[in-house]
Parts: structure tokens; sequence; C-alpha cells
């Protein structure tokens, strides 16, 4: 049964490939996008993601290698670590369309040190933390910077808008409105 359902996976037609936002030797990102019911053709993810939530929404990871099915309910501006995993397909069962920038990292970053322990003066909140990066929610009040130490990717709530910064530099918020923002500490 398990390959006859494989078998008529792999004859659905492949979903379009999501284009790179952002790609160096650090990550690559990509914005992933589907509408309800959508199922992905079967996959594997070969590297570690950190996703990001712009919308509520729900998925159902289905393990074609285990038989075993997931449901991952969201909202917006969750983040979740997304450890690699073999063979499966994703499906939208949330009833709504929904957005998910995929931080993928390189397992073999160009590290020159450590990330450093210290935090932003600003508003924060660690999101998580592992051995290849540390997840903050920063706050960023209007017409103030957020400063931070090591390499960053950092993700605008809601909109998605994102960034690579090298290292000690800063988010900039122009506006006369608090920004909020997702920054994936690279180690």
């Amino acid at each position: 049964m398990r390959s006859f359902v494989v078998t008529i996976l792999l004859a659905l037609p492949a979903l379009a490939q999501n284009q790179p936002i952002l790609e160096n030797g650090w990550a690559r990102v990509v914005m992933g996008a589907t509408v309800p019911g959508q199922l992905s053709r079967p996959h594997v993810h070969k590297i570690n993601r950190v996703m990001i939530h712009l919308n509520r929404g729900a998925q159902r990871i289905v393990n074609l290698e285990s038989n075993t099915a997931k449901d991952i309910p969201f909202t917006a501006g969750q983040v979740r670590w997304d450890p690699r995993v073999g063979l499966h397909t994703s499906e939208n069962t949330g009833g709504t369309a929904f957005k998910i920038v995929e931080v993928e990292l390189n397992d073999n970053p160009p590290r020159k040190s450590p990330a450093p322990a210290k935090l932003p003066a600003t508003p924060h909140k660690i999101e998580l933390e592992n051995s290849q990066v540390r997840v903050l929610r920063v706050i960023v009040p209007p017409r103030e910077s957020a400063k931070i130490l090591s390499p960053f990717i950092a993700v605008g709530l809601p909109t998605g808008q994102t960034q690579f910064h090298p290292g000690n530099t800063t988010i900039e918020n122009k506006t006369i409105q608090t920004s909020e923002w997702i920054v994936v500490e690279l180690k």
C-alpha cells in the first residue's frame, strides 16, 4: 500500500521551486506559500531550518518512511525549529493561505568565532537556541535601532522583509511606529 501511495504522490505535478530571497555561505532563505488543501510532492530536507510563520494556519506532515503524520498548527509571527527530515509530504490543512520564511542553515558556515552571549539592549525575547542559531524576537522603538554583534538574518514582521547582516551592525527603525523583527543569529 505504501509504494502505491508514494507512486501516486510522485505522479502529482511538481510545485514551483521557491526562489531564494537571500543566499550566502551561512544560509539560504526562501518564502514558502500555500493555499488551502495544497499538497506538496514528496521531498527531503537535508539541512536544519528555522521557520518564521507570517500568517496563522496548519500543516500536516506525512513521513513516508515511517508512515506517520504530524499536525502542526501555528500562529502569525510564530518561530519553529525544523530539523532535517527524510521523505515526506506537507499539506495545508488550516483552511487559509499562508506564507513562511524558511531559513535553511548551511552545515558548514564561514565561522570566525562563536556567537557572543551579549543580547541587544532593545527589548527582546529568546525564541529558541541551539548549536546553530539563537533566534530572538526584537522590538525596535520608533526612530531607534538594535545592535547585533554576530552575523544574523533579520525578518520583519508581518511582511517577511528579509536582510542579512555580517555582524556588529544594527537593525534601524526609521518609522514612527514600533517594528518587530525575528533575528536569527548565526553561530
